[in-house]
């Protein structure tokens, strides 16, 4: 690996810190089958590694979609920074807007507090204003909405980069940026993009199948599974007649571990927890699976 990248859309449980590492463990093979895609992370890495000639690309919603739309260049010129009206005026018709601004990318609930909001807002819109007049503007505009909230509620639940001149809308434009980034993305011509049930997507023969569902026993907010949907993807894992290598925290019934690699998580602005990804298999699979792809990527032993 090169290193840490920035892959994909900004996306709630995003493989972006790891998806050169899950490039790295899957096997070669004519295509991928990317079936839980999400912000596209994975996608993205396995397009510039060159490692599979065509890749299929596939979630639920229609965020596959939008990941094509950026290398296309549709997000080229986009620099909106919505307010809470516009922002659920537009959701459903403005893919980016929705994801960029939500909470916790779920394209739902509006991403700042109504008492935050007008500082938040004019932070974020002081840093991507297209001129330098406007940007001005929105700077005596942030002042005096960070002036009103102090005033009404003191500093006590304010966060230190709230009183920034604008730091706290980096992570947004960050998103944004990596939107923009996608734009000319070789590898299109052999990229296709689904928006099924992972159930209904046809798996070419041969092909190398990657799935990243929602992680059993941990709340993911809107991409959260219950019990029943866990049962149904072991089910399902259980009668394809093809190897599935599936990322998870925990084992899925009939599987067995092939690759590990840990890793810091934020789980808060200043709490850090290292946790372990994990690679699974089916066993009875195991023995096909490519040597290559049987280790442990913080220098273990063989699995």
């Amino acid at each position: 690996m090169t290193g840490v990248g920035r892959y994909g859309l900004p996306y709630q449980g995003s493989k972006s810190r790891i998806a050169e590492w899950v490039v790295s463990v899957l096997p070669p093979a004519p295509v991928l089958v990317d079936l839980f895609a999400g912000g596209c992370a994975v996608t993205h890495a396995a397009l510039l590694s060159g490692k599979w000639k065509r890749i299929i690309c596939n979630d639920v919603t229609d965020t596959t979609q939008m990941f094509v739309d950026a290398i296309r260049g549709e997000y080229g010129g986009y620099a909106t920074v919505p307010d809470r009206g516009e922002f659920f005026e537009r959701k459903d018709e403005d893919s980016a807007l929705a994801l960029l601004y939500s909470f916790g990318n779920n394209r739902m609930d509006y991403l700042w507090s109504k008492e935050l909001e007008p500082v938040k807002v004019h932070a974020s819109r002081m840093l991507s204003a297209p001129s330098m007049h406007e940007r001005r503007m929105e700077y005596m505009k942030f002042l005096h909405a960070l002036r009103t909230y102090v005033e009404r509620n003191g500093t006590k639940n304010l966060a230190p980069e709230d009183t920034d001149t604008g730091c706290h809308g980096l992570q947004r434009l960050q998103g944004l940026e990596r939107l923009q980034g996608l734009q000319g993305l070789q590898g299109l011509q052999g990229l296709e993009a689904s928006s099924r049930d992972y159930r209904d997507v046809l798996v070419p023969y041969g092909a190398t199948v990657y799935a990243d569902p929602p992680y059993r026993g941990t709340d993911g907010g809107a991409y959260t599974w219950d019990a029943a949907q866990v049962a149904e993807f072991d089910a399902w894992l259980a009668s394809v007649p093809f190897p599935v290598y599936v990322s998870e925290f925990t084992c899925p019934a009939g599987c067995v571990e092939i690759a590990s690699h840990k890793r810091t998580q934020t789980c808060a602005p200043t709490t850090t927890t290292q946790v372990t990804e994990r690679i699974f298999v089916q066993e009875r699979f195991a023995d096909s699976v490519p040597p290559m792809t049987l280790f442990d990527t913080n220098g273990g032993d063989p699995q």
